[in-house]
């Protein structure tokens, strides 16, 4: 386990201060959680079950500021994969949520040998299985599980809640993928790089449900949501604005308003 040569990639991800300082806190931070690291793992009881950061978070971390998988915890980093593992092929364990790992060793955990391999075998063994790629990357899901593939990193993120959406690329593939997995019409347009509308349209619409969720608590995940009536028919926009650089759509406000949409229009 070799931390602190990493010092570099952690200070660029802060970007808290000036870089001097930066670079000295991600020292700080490294040398830290090295030792703790090293301390949690000696008692593989408690890593294994109840490990120091909590729901591995610093390995999670690690994994995704580029850490290579020689130098990362080695115990606690094999006990993430027995229970992604365990997770995806036995439905055993707590829900996971953000899990971080390199695409090679999630699918070899699965037993699969490519990502065509991975959506061919999987798209026969779960239900309601879908799939979008454009670029680099990809977005499965199947039964209660999403995944997010990033080629060009190399990483594989099992059931993105958190991902922070800032490319309408990776918005319109989010909104494809929750269409077909919760059987809703939508289309998405990009008015500017910038500014977003989500549109769905319902045959047998229900006004009333559409003004409560304009009220709702998922509406302040977004920057305005609209009703219009034509023609017996109500259509439901929704718009996102990223105005700064800090600002940004979270994979699960947009999961949980198709929930919502999708239960209004069946």
């Amino acid at each position: 386990m070799e931390l602190t040569k990493h010092n570099d990639e952690l200070q660029q991800r802060i970007e808290l201060l000036d870089e001097p300082a930066d670079q000295q806190l991600a020292k700080e931070l490294m040398d830290l959680h090295q030792k703790k690291c090293t301390e949690c793992q000696e008692d593989r009881l408690r890593c294994a079950t109840r490990p120091a950061c909590m729901n591995r978070n610093f390995l999670n971390a690690l994994i995704e500021i580029g850490v290579e998988v020689n130098d990362l915890p080695d115990f606690c980093y094999s006990q993430n994969l027995e229970q992604i593992r365990r997770y995806v092929l036995e439905k055993k364990g707590r829900k996971m949520v953000d899990r971080r790992l390199p695409i090679k060793d999630l699918l070899q955990t699965l037993g699969v040998s490519s990502i065509r391999h991975f959506t061919t075998k999987y798209k026969k063994d779960w239900s309601n299985f879908s799939s979008v790629h454009e670029g680099n990357i990809m977005l499965v899901a199947g039964d209660s599980l999403l995944f997010r593939f990033d080629f060009a990193r190399g990483i594989a993120t099992v059931n993105p809640t958190k991902d922070r959406i800032k490319t309408f690329n990776v918005f319109k593939l989010y909104c494809e993928l929750f269409s077909e997995r919760y059987e809703v019409k939508s289309t998405v347009k990009d008015v500017t790089p910038n500014w977003w509308i989500l549109s769905f349209t319902a045959d047998e619409p229900d006004s009333t449900a559409f003004r409560a969720l304009q009220k709702s608590e998922i509406a302040s995940a977004f920057e305005a949501i609209y009703i219009k009536e034509t023609e017996g028919k109500v259509q439901l926009q929704i718009e996102v604005i990223l105005d700064s650089d800090d600002k940004y759509l979270e994979a699960e406000s947009l999961n949980e308003l198709f929930v919502k949409v999708s239960k209004i229009c069946k």
